[in-house]
Order: structure tokens, then sequence, then C-alpha cells
């Protein structure tokens, strides 16, 4: 039985709540919610230097407090690799939710889209973040974990979402094209569901 994610988040004015309901996956199996309380970026420059880190933090689980959502602020002409890391610190210590992403990489898919990102999942020429894919799962298909990000001048959003596309009746729904179609669609346009979802301010000077 494989548990799947939940972002456990209040509707905060940058950060979207996302849930994984327990489901049929298509092959007889269910889903277990499993809780993503956190969700942090780390933008490290390619050619050194400090790395910038950046979370959002729904510490206590429920939304009764706000959570913490950092602003992102870079170096223009700067090109960083982006770390994405997902925990639950509902457990103590925090559980490392990344592993499970990592592990299960042809069922998973980070996309990274808003009005601050031009890239695979987003169509914003000018935009002050270019992103690009740097690991792949074993099929080699884009996982999200790890990212280029070249920075230029502006501001805007960065949106990061972490989406489930198990195989349904033994097809498979993550493919080469699935950034694309969310580029044209939204995630809406491709199958699975969301298991995290959570929006930044940029600023880029």
């Amino acid at each position: 039985m494989r548990p799947s994610l939940q972002l456990s988040a209040s509707l905060a004015a940058l950060a979207v709540l996302g849930t994984a309901a327990c489901g049929d996956l298509g092959d007889g199996s269910q889903n277990e919610n499993e809780v993503i309380t956190t969700v942090l970026l780390r933008f490290a420059p390619m050619g050194g230097g400090a790395a910038l880190d950046a979370a959002f933090d729904d510490a206590d689980g429920d939304g009764g407090d706000p959570p913490r959502i950092d602003p992102i602020d870079l170096a223009a002409g700067t090109t960083y690799t982006l770390t994405v890391r997902f925990q639950n610190k509902l457990e103590d210590p925090p559980e490392e939710i990344t592993d499970e992403v990592a592990d299960e990489g042809a069922e998973h898919q980070l996309f990274f889209t808003g009005t601050a990102v031009d890239g695979p999942a987003a169509a914003h020429p000018g935009a002050p973040l270019q992103h690009s894919y740097a690991d792949a799962d074993f099929l080699g298909l884009p996982i999200g974990l790890s990212s280029t990000i070249a920075a230029s001048p502006g501001t805007g959003t960065l949106t990061v979402t972490l989406r489930h596309v198990p195989a349904l009746d033994g097809a498979p729904v993550k493919t080469s094209d699935l950034a694309e179609r969310v580029k044209a669609g939204g995630t809406g346009a491709i199958g699975g569901e969301t298991d995290a979802e959570v929006s930044f301010a940029v600023t880029v000077r």
C-alpha cells in the first residue's frame, strides 16, 4: 500500500491548500494520506557563494496559526541550483517526505509556474526566473527535486506544485509532455492529484 502525500496548509494569500484524499489508484490499491507541513527551497549559486533558503511552513499542521511563507530575493545575473524538500513537522523528529518522492520519482513530478517563471511548465517570456529540470527518474523523465534557475531582474510569483501521477489501469500517466500540458492548460490538464502546492513572492535585483 503506497501512502500519498497531503499538504496541510491554511488558505493564505500566497499558499494554495492541496489535498490527496484516500482513493482508488486504478489498480485496486488505496492511497493513505501522508501530511506535508513544510516545503523548503534552497537556491545555491552555481559559481559559489551563500545559498538562499525559503520555506512554506505550517508547523502546527492545521492552519490554526498563519503559515510562514518566506519571500525569495535573488541576485540578477546569477544561475542557481534549486533544490526542493518536503517535510512533515507533526512528527518528532520531522519526517523527510523528500526521500519518498525521490524513491517513487516515476510517479511524481514538480511543476514550476507563476508570473516569475519561464520554463517547461510556464510561458512568461522575460520573467525573472528561467527554469529547467536538472534531475530525472529511472525512465529519464524529470522529477524536479533539483532544477536550474537563471535569474534576471524582475518580480512575480513562483508556484511550486508536487503532482502524484501513478499509472492508471496499467497505463503510465507520467509522460514526457506533462510540463508542456501544464503550460497549456494547468495541472487540471493532466492526470493524477496535487500533493502540495505553494506560492512565493519573488524579487530579483
